[in-house]
């Protein structure tokens, strides 16, 4: 079992929740945020050697105010104006997410959050509270006011990772739905939780489903409130996504962050270890080695195992690129001989308990046999 470590609702800049006043429900944090919670995600990266999917919502970042030409994104309509003004702290925060690419995964959840039509807040923004799409022509301008946004900053990633705000989505309308939409705009692969998505088919795999050449992955829910700051970390390691939310990590006095931080770095590396769960390096890694996981098939040979991998040729392509990661029990001193992949050297700390193999091209079966 693979463990990708998300983080939903980072670049809010209020930690308001103005649920209760039509304005987004926002982190539930008790002050503002600052840069020095983005250090906190990158930190928290680094010590689980780790590129941590973070949902972003980018409405506050906006500092020309061009949401006024969207005004379903925003709770003010055509009046729009930034509520967060601060331009230098912005900066600084996007320098430190650029400087920690190899720890930040910029997803993509949202410009509000939410939906506001005719001025009244909905949930949600890209489907409402029962999981129907919302109009096409609609999500696509949330979306390109998005990327719009990052450009602002000279962001030159591009999100390949969707969270669902609220986790509304909806999945199996192949011609008229959502996954074509983000398709066109460079997603690669949806979290959510099926059991709360509006389903027009089943997902091909029960946790694992596919469409216009987008993945989506079951998620699960959170053990952990939304708007909790400064959690204990609880996790089950029973499932590939640990979905958290940003204040569950933060720390009320920002300069305390390292501690929060801290406590649940030492909470997954012992957890993951315990459970011989593997600390992935990134979202591609991760629902890929969940993929084996689900589909691949291990059987009993004669004399070792064969592993059946032929469901790489229904999923989207760009998944056999990536390592398959299996655990290995033996006696010390037994090589092995392997068909079919080639093995690759375990240079991560978290990947030195696992056999690490990259299968061969067109190869859709692989044979391990003792030497």
């Amino acid at each position: 079992m693979p463990l990708l470590i998300s983080i939903d609702d980072a670049g809010w800049w209020k930690g308001t929740d103005g649920s209760s006043f039509n304005e987004p429900f926002r982190t539930g944090m008790p002050r503002d945020h600052v840069p020095e919670d983005y250090s906190a995600l990158a930190a928290l990266g680094e010590k689980l050697d780790m590129k941590l999917l973070i949902g972003f919502v980018l409405c506050e970042w906006d500092r020309h105010n061009i949401l006024r030409r969207l005004p379903s994104s925003n709770w003010m309509g055509k009046n729009w104006t930034t509520p967060h003004m601060d331009l230098e702290q912005k900066i600084k925060a996007a320098w430190i997410i650029k400087n920690a690419e190899n720890n930040i995964e910029f997803g993509l959840h949202g410009l509000g959050h939410e939906f506001w039509d005719q001025g009244m807040m909905q949930r949600s923004e890209f489907h409402d509270a029962g999981c129907n799409m919302r109009d096409p022509d609609e999500i696509k301008k949330h979306l390109s006011f998005f990327f719009k946004i990052m450009d602002q900053y000279r962001f030159v990633c591009r999100p390949k990772t969707f969270i669902p705000p609220a986790l509304n989505h909806s999945f199996g309308d192949i011609d008229n739905g959502i996954q074509k939409i983000l398709g066109e705009f460079g997603i690669e692969s949806v979290t959510l939780m099926f059991s709360k998505a509006k389903l027009y088919s089943k997902p091909q795999a029960g946790k694992i489903a596919w469409e216009n050449n987008v993945l989506l992955v079951e998620r699960g829910e959170s053990e952990i409130p939304w708007n909790m700051v400064a959690a204990e970390p609880e996790f089950k390691f029973d499932r590939p996504v640990m979905a958290l939310h940003w204040a569950n990590i933060l720390h009320p006095d920002p300069w305390k962050n390292h501690l929060i931080i801290q406590k649940w770095a030492d909470y997954l590396k012992t957890g993951s270890k315990k459970n011989g769960v593997l600390l992935a390096r990134d979202s591609s890694a991760c629902f890929t080695q969940y993929c084996h996981k689900i589909m691949s098939e291990i059987k009993k040979t004669d004399n070792g195992f064969s592993i059946d991998i032929s469901w790489m040729d229904k999923v989207p392509a760009r998944l056999a690129k990536n390592p398959i990661y299996l655990k290995v029990d033996m006696p010390e001193g037994i090589a092995l001989e392997i068909f079919g992949a080639k093995q690759q050297p375990c240079l991560r700390i978290a990947e030195k308990p696992f056999l690490k193999l990259i299968a061969s091209e067109q190869e859709r079966k692989i044979f391990i046999r003792p030497s």
